[in-house]
C-alpha cells in the first residue's frame, strides 16, 4: 500500500532534495511559467547522464495510452538505480473537456498508486489552475503524491520570491527598483523574473539594478503614462499633458479608454487626499482602496501638489465629459484634449 504523503512543497524546497529523497510518486501543479520551467530543469538533470538514456520516460497523455506509460513505470531500472517517468496532459484529472479522444484507463494508475513501483519516480505533471477536487482519482493523488506548488503567485507572495530568487542568483536589486519593477509587469513573477535577469545583464557582475535601470528598460504601462498625463495636467505643463495625449493616440489608445482610465487615476487622487486628510496611512489606504501599494505611494506623492477642491472639479469635469462623448454631444478625441488644455492652462 502507498505511503501516505498529503503535503506540498515549494519548488525551492525541491531543487535541494536529491532522488533517494524524492516519495515515488509527486505532483506538479500550477501554472507559473518560471516556476514550471525550473522543475522541468531539475527533472532533467535528476538522473546521472549515463542512465538517463535508459530509465527516463516522457509520455503526452493526449497521444499515448496511459496503460503504456505505467507499464514503463511499472518496470525495474536497467543498467541503474532509478527510473523516471513523467506523465504529462492528464486532463483525466480535470473538469475540462478531453483534448483527444483516448479513453484513458484512469483505473490503472489509481491502482498504481496505492502500490507504486519503489525504485520509480513518476511525476504527473498537472500545469493546470486546479484539478477536479470531486474525483476519487484526484482525492487518491493528492493524498499520495508530494504536490509540487508551482501555483501562480499573487500578492506579497510575489515580492517575496522575487527577493529570494534574486538573492540566489546573487543579483543585487535597490528595494526601490523591485517595488518600479513590480508595478511596471503588474506583479507577475514570471515576467519579473525575465525581466530582472536582462536587468543584470546590464548591470554588469556584481552591480546593483537601480530604479534608474528599471525605468529605462522596462516598458511603462498605459497606466504610467495616465499618471504622467494627469500630472501634467494639474501642474499646469500643458506642452507635456498634449505631447502625452498625443503619443497615447498615435500608439493606438481610444479616446474613450483613455477618458476611463484618466478618470479612475483623477477618483485615485480624490481618494487618497481624502483618506490622508481623514488620517489613514499609506498601508490602511492601499488595504482599503484595494489598488497596487505603487500606484498608491505615487498619488500620495502626487497629492502634495494640488487642492482637493481642485481634484473635485477636475473628476465633476471628466464625468460630465464621459456623459456627453456617450451620448453624442462631444466629439471625443478633441473633446478630451479640450479639458486637458483647460486644467493645464490654469495658473
Amino acid at each position: 500500500m502507498a505511503k501516505v504523503v498529503s503535503q506540498g512543497i515549494s519548488v525551492a524546497q525541491l531543487t535541494k532534495m536529491d532522488l533517494t529523497q524524492l516519495p515515488p510518486v509527486c505532483l506538479v501543479l500550477g501554472q507559473e511559467p518560471v516556476l514550471l520551467t525550473q522543475v522541468q530543469q531539475y527533472f532533467e538533470h535528476l538522473l546521472p547522464e549515463a542512465e538517463a538514456q535508459m530509465n527516463f520516460g516522457r509520455y503526452d497523455l493526449t497521444e499515448t495510452n496511459l496503460a503504456a506509460a505505467l507499464d514503463d513505470a511499472a518496470s525495474v531500472p536497467f543498467f541503474g538505480d532509478w527510473r523516471l517517468v513523467i506523465l504529462t496532459q492528464p486532463t483525466f484529472l480535470t473538469a475540462a473537456a478531453p483534448k483527444n479522444k483516448l479513453d484513458q484507463p484512469v483505473d490503472l494508475l489509481s491502482a498504481y498508486l496505492k502500490q507504486p513501483q519503489p525504485t520509480t519516480k513518476l511525476v504527473i505533471w498537472a500545469d493546470y489552475e486546479k484539478l477536479d477536487e470531486r474525483k476519487k482519482l484526484t482525492k487518491l493523488l493528492k493524498k499520495t503524491a508530494l504536490t509540487i506548488d508551482v501555483s501562480k503567485l499573487t500578492g506579497p507572495a510575489v515580492s517575496r520570491t522575487l527577493t529570494a530568487s534574486a538573492k540566489q542568483a546573487q543579483i543585487k536589486l535597490a528595494p526601490d527598483a523591485q517595488e518600479l519593477l513590480l508595478h511596471r509587469v503588474r506583479d507577475d513573477y514570471s515576467q519579473a523574473y525575465q525581466q530582472l535577469e536582462q536587468l543584470q545583464l546590464y548591470a554588469g557582475p556584481g552591480q546593483t539594478i537601480t530604479k534608474a535601470m528599471v525605468a529605462d528598460l522596462v516598458a511603462q504601462i498605459i497606466d504610467d503614462n495616465i499618471f504622467d498625463l494627469v500630472a501634467a495636467t494639474l501642474n499646469h505643463q500643458l506642452q507635456s499633458a498634449l505631447q502625452i495625449y498625443q503619443k497615447l493616440l498615435l500608439n493606438g489608445a481610444e479616446p474613450i479608454a483613455l477618458l476611463a482610465l484618466i478618470l479612475t487615476q483623477v477618483r485615485l487622487l480624490l481618494q487618497t487626499k481624502i483618506m490622508q486628510q481623514a488620517g489613514f496611512q499609506q498601508g490602511s489606504i492601499t488595504q482599503q482602496l484595494k489598488v497596487h501599494p505603487y500606484r498608491v505611494k505615487l498619488a500620495l506623492q502626487q497629492n502634495r501638489h494640488f487642492e482637493l477642491a481642485q481634484l473635485m472639479q477636475m473628476y465633476q469635469e471628466l464625468v460630465t465629459l464621459d456623459y456627453h462623448i456617450k451620448t453624442g454631444r462631444a466629439e471625443k478625441e478633441q473633446a478630451l484634449a479640450l479639458v486637458i488644455t483647460k486644467f493645464a492652462s490654469r495658473s
